[in-house]
């Protein structure tokens, strides 16, 4: 690496810093250089990465950009101030601070009380939310599932299965994408190997279940999932499908080579 004197440093940042390329300053910027030049700078992109600095955040948290408002409240800084910033994102920056969820538990934008259930606050008001990811997520921090397990919405419902609670009614549910979720819990593969849904029979194999049957399933798919499990390869390697038998060749190779089972030997010259 070439010397360069303290003087040349500083020209050299000081013309990268004033670069026309706005992705060599925000370069500079990432890197903490050229801060008292860059945070005056016209690209949101560069001003951002000045706030990730917490550089000047006095002036960037009034800036014109909710991008940089909101790297501004995740510093930490001005959460007063931006808790009543017109921009959502920039109050759901607030909100993952853990600042001010007394007020933003009742925001009118669902992605700022999203944040607040995310907190783990509220979930007794937001349980009842009129919007179904947010009381998804109420589910997914293990709050009010005897009352969300009859959800009219099948992501919450989904959501509740993944908690692992009320399995056994929720192996009957209607939409299909719910019953997955029950599967992916391990429970009822008994019933679900038999599911109408081969996105299911495909998950009841990879949870290493009736392979024996399903080794023959209609679904190319759920003979793949077959396959990664290593079962019945000798089968799967005669498909009908190519892509099945390339796949079911490979996962032969492969656990015969896991098992130091090919020896390759030199033929001599």
């Amino acid at each position: 690496m070439t010397y360069m004197s303290k003087e040349q440093i500083e020209e050299t940042i000081i013309k990268l810093s004033k670069n026309p390329n706005e992705r060599i300053r925000k370069n500079v910027a990432r890197y903490g250089y050229g801060l008292d030049i860059l945070v005056y700078d016209e690209c949101p992109d560069v001003r951002v990465e000045v706030a990730k600095h917490k550089y000047k955040l006095g002036k960037l948290v009034k800036d014109k950009d909710w991008h940089v408002r909101a790297a501004v409240a995740d510093q930490g800084y001005g959460l007063d101030i931006l808790i009543n910033d017109k921009q959502p994102w920039v109050r759901v920056a607030v909100a993952e601070q853990g600042y001010g969820l007394d007020i933003l538990v009742n925001d009118k934008n669902y992605l700022v009380r999203e944040a607040v259930a995310r907190q783990g606050y509220g979930l007794d008001i937001l349980v009842n939310d009129k919007n179904p990811n947010v009381r998804a997520i109420v589910a997914e921090q293990g709050y009010g599932l005897d009352i969300l397990i009859n959800d009219e919405d099948l992501f919450v419902r989904a959501a509740v299965a993944r908690q692992g609670y009320g399995l056994d009614i929720l192996i009957n549910d209607e939409d299909w994408r719910v019953r997955e979720a029950v599967a992916e819990q391990g429970y009822g593969l008994d019933i679900l190997v038999n599911d109408k849904a081969s996105l299911i029979r495909e998950e009841v194999a990879r949870q290493g279940y009736g392979l024996d049957i399903l080794v023959n399933d209609k679904d190319p798919d759920v003979r793949r999932a077959v396959a990664e499990q290593g079962y019945g390869l000798d089968i799967l390697i005669e498909d009908d499908n190519c892509d099945i038998q390339d796949y079911a060749i490979y996962w032969f190779l492969e656990n015969l080579k896991r098992e130091n089972s090919i020896h390759v030997v030199k033929v001599p010259e």
